[in-house]
């Protein structure tokens, strides 16, 4: 059966497209890519999707959880062509288009005064820079920015901007090592395939002294997320979300430490942060809304008083400069 979709042609104006289905490309992983152990279990939530179910797992070692059935090839490319930086940008928690330069220009305002302390030479690195807004405001403040994005649509866009963003992942663009002094990732690591060796590769390119800049959900860290996936696994069911799986890893501030040193970032700043009670994400009956307003609400509460059981969080980590 067709799907219909919605796109976004050169002038922003939504059309809707019918499209063909497609045979989804999937792996399946039977050890753990932040670690290497196989010593991993199912954890009760999954996503549905085209009709495929992509189980999450976690890691007895490293504590890392991660989607052990993991979209490839040409539907990872499906996933992020430009209907989704029109309709679905964030996974769905933007209600305005990637394309938008005024609905992220405070947003990226308040990033690069975060930045400075972290400024160096001025060379900076976006990771997943989508329509390149971040870097050409940087520009404009005299950062020496390139970009990163597997999205050819984004890519098209931000080039039409005068920026210089490579096309594919962080691998794929081969930069020079120890060329940048910051490298941001804004809700990017969880989308690729091997965070580890991504965060290898980062570790490359940063100068001696040179930080990452790393911002994210850890939704699963959360209190209601950690109480749904301890009820529904007592009762050995599944959570499954009726969306697609774009978040191949699902991290926690622990897993993502220890992630962190294995490829020789020392973690400088670790900060949660808790989304503040509103419109949850899915379809959810009224007791349900109401049960995780009462959570979020103490939840927000204790992150702030103890940067713990947050959903979303900022990491700077350095690499070591060279002693002599």
């Amino acid at each position: 059966m067709a799907t219909r979709r919605f796109h976004a042609g050169r002038h922003g104006i939504l059309t809707r497209v019918t499209v063909a289905p497609a045979v989804v490309q999937t792996r399946a992983l039977d050890r753990c890519l932040a670690c290497g152990s196989n010593r991993i279990a199912p954890l009760a939530f999954q996503y549905r999707w085209r009709d495929t179910l992509f189980p999450a797992a976690e890691c007895h070692v490293c504590g890392m959880r991660f989607l052990a059935v993991q979209p490839t090839g040409a539907t990872i490319e499906d996933m992020y062509r430009e209907e989704y930086f029109v309709t679905d940008f964030r996974c769905g928690r933007s209600d305005r288009p990637s394309f938008d330069e005024d609905a992220f220009r405070a947003e990226n305002a308040g990033l690069l005064d975060a930045f400075q302390p972290y400024r160096g030479q001025g060379r900076l690195l976006d990771v997943g820079c989508a329509s390149g807004w971040l870097l050409k405001h940087a520009r404009d403040r005299g950062w020496m920015g390139t970009g990163v994005e597997l999205s050819a649509d984004a890519v098209r866009f931000a080039r039409g901007l005068g920026l210089d963003v490579r096309h594919g992942t962080l691998e794929d663009a081969a930069l020079p090592a120890a060329s940048y002094d910051l490298v941001y990732m804004g809700d990017v690591l969880e989308h690729v395939p091997d965070c580890r060796a991504t965060l290898v590769e980062v570790s490359r390119v940063l100068a001696p002294g040179g930080h990452l800049f790393l911002r994210g959900p850890i939704t699963t860290n959360s209190i209601a997320r950690n109480l749904a996936l301890a009820v529904y696994g007592a009762m050995g069911r599944r959570l499954t979300l009726a969306e697609p799986p774009y978040h191949l890893w699902e991290f926690r501030p622990a897993p993502l430490r220890r992630l962190f040193a294995a490829v020789g970032l020392d973690v400088v700043r670790l900060e949660e942060a808790k989304i503040p009670p509103g419109n949850p994400h899915g379809a959810k009956t009224a007791l349900q809304k109401a049960g995780l307003a009462v959570l979020d609400t103490v939840n927000l509460a204790l992150t702030r008083m103890f940067n713990r059981w947050g959903d979303r969080v900022v990491v700077v980590a350095r690499r070591p400069p060279i002693t002599r």
